[in-house]
Parts: structure tokens; C-alpha cells; sequence
């Protein structure tokens, strides 16, 4: 099992910048850009996004990232990444810390 923790930053242009590491390495860099966002100004992580990171093998990962408020507790986040056949590839949940979204991912 694959799993890890990460930190976003926003970085106010339709853009977040991350650092993550996993159970074999780290850190490592993860990028996304918005590709449909909501309308609420307090959530500027929530959204659709086109991540692309580098791997511990040096490849490079690919996927949509879908970051929304957790349903049953509101201060937490739920992130999903998924391939381009929308198969999930990792799961996540975070909170804000300061400015940045801070968490945990696992795969599937």
C-alpha cells in the first residue's frame, strides 16, 4: 500500500504548488492547475484540477484531482486523484493549516 502526506499552497492564479512523500521517498513535487473551481471564495482549494508530480522512479504522474469539503465534518477536505478513465488512484483528506492544505493520501 501506497501512502504518504502532502502540503498545497494556492498560489492565487489557478495554480497549487505541493510537496509530498510517500512510504518509500520524498519530497517530492506535485503541481496543479484549475480547471473548474466553486464559487466560494473561502474554499479556494475546492475544485477540479489537472495535477502532474514527479515520482520516486523519476517518472512522471498524471491525473485529476478533485478537492472538496468532507460532508460530515466541514473543516476537513477530501482529495481524489484520478486516472484519465477516471479509475481512483489515490484518496486523500486534509485540513487548512495557516494558509496551505495540509493531509494524507492512500492509495485506492
Amino acid at each position: 500500500m501506497d501512502h504518504g502526506s502532502f502540503v498545497f499552497r494556492n498560489e492565487g492564479d489557478g495554480c497549487l504548488t505541493s510537496k509530498y512523500m510517500n512510504d518509500s521517498a520524498g519530497p517530492f513535487t506535485e503541481c496543479c492547475t484549475l480547471i473548474k473551481s466553486v464559487e466560494n471564495p473561502q474554499d479556494a482549494f475546492c475544485g477540479s484540477w489537472h495535477s502532474v508530480w514527479l515520482q520516486d522512479n523519476g517518472e512522471q504522474g498524471d491525473a485529476m484531482l478533485e478537492i472538496d469539503r468532507q460532508k460530515t465534518n466541514t473543516k476537513l477536505f477530501e482529495l481524489t486523484w484520478t486516472d484519465k478513465e477516471s479509475n481512483i488512484l489515490f484518496r486523500g483528506l486534509g485540513m487548512l493549516y495557516e494558509t496551505f492544505l495540509v493531509g494524507l493520501y492512500w492509495d485506492k
